[in-house]
This record gives C-alpha cells, structure tokens and sequence, in this order.
C-alpha cells in the first residue's frame, strides 16, 4: 500500500494548460531567438518527407532546412516553440509582411506529438503576439487533406480557400479586451 507521500497531491498537477493539451506536464511553450537555431534545424530535420512538404511546400532535404534556418531574419520573425525532454517538437513561425497588417504563420508538429493540441497554442501565442505587434490577420497555407489544420483555422474563426491540394487560410487577430 502506497504511503501517504507517495500519493500525487491533484493541486500540484499543472493547471489551466492541462485544459488545451494532454502535455502540459511535460511541455515548456517559449519564444525562441537566434540561439535556439541548432533546435529548430534538428526539429525540422526529424520531420519525415510528407511534414516537410506539408511545412516548406515542397520536398526539402537536412541541407536545405540549414540553409532555412541560417536566414531566418531573427529580428523580424517571432517563433514560438513546445519543448519535451529538452528537443524541440512543434513550432509555430510568425512572419510579419513589412507595411501591412497581414502576417504569414507557420506551423510543424513532429508526428509523435500530432493531435495533442500544440499546434494549436503555439497558433495561439503567435496570434497573441501578432496582436501585440498591431497585426489584423494570419495568413497560413496548408494542404487542403490536412483535416487538423481544417479544424483549426475552423475553431479560431479563419476562412480556408482551396485550390486542388493547396489550401489558403486567412485568421483573424482578435482584438485586445477594451480595443473593440
């Protein structure tokens, strides 16, 4: 019989983030900087050939993720990153265009992490920050059989335009509270 210390106490258990994925005890959602650069390579390296098309559009090898990543414009680009035992394993991007309100956003999950809701905060963070920024609008491109990411765009209030297997999101920035 196990002894009264040994036995978990629930009010010690993460709270709140438990709500949006089943990680939260295991997951460190942050910002990422320039030196954070050897993460993001090795995470958009474990992606298979179908993640890497779904995220670059078209198939990329390690080489070409280097090269990516090495012009990431650290200064202007804000990624936000969900990190398990120390690796790196969803990411979202978020790319402001220069004179506009519009910016383009991104987003990997490794395979294993698919489906567990961190796709959706980093989309969320990223939104946070673009509202922080002035920005109005997400724009994100996904393949149209992608039916997460459908779900997704659908949840947070965006319009999906499909062309064959290329689909075109656009998510509204909410407003802040008292900004309406």
């Amino acid at each position: 019989m196990p002894r009264q210390h040994d036995i978990p106490d629930p009010a010690d258990a993460p709270r709140g983030l438990d709500l949006l994925t089943p990680l939260a005890d295991q997951v460190d959602i942050r910002g990422l900087n320039r030196r954070d650069a050897p993460l993001l390579t090795k995470h958009l390296q474990r992606l298979p050939p179908e993640a890497r098309h779904a995220r670059f559009h078209a198939g990329v090898n390690d080489d070409a993720i280097e090269t990516y990543v090495s012009r990431i414009g650290w200064q202007d680009t804000y990624v936000f990153g969900a990190v398990i035992d120390g690796q790196l394993r969803a990411v979202a991007e978020l790319v402001p265009e220069p004179g506009s309100e519009v910016a383009e956003i991104a987003v990997s999950v490794e395979p294993q992490q698919q489906h567990s809701g961190l796709g959706r905060l980093l989309v969320l963070a990223a939104m946070l920050a673009a509202r922080h920024l002035g920005l109005t609008q997400l724009r994100l491109t996904y393949q149209s059989g992608n039916a997460a990411m459908r779900g997704l765009v659908q949840d947070l209030g965006g319009e999906t335009v499909t062309n064959g297997q290329q689909a075109e999101a656009t998510l509204p920035v909410p407003p802040a509270v008292g900004d309406v």
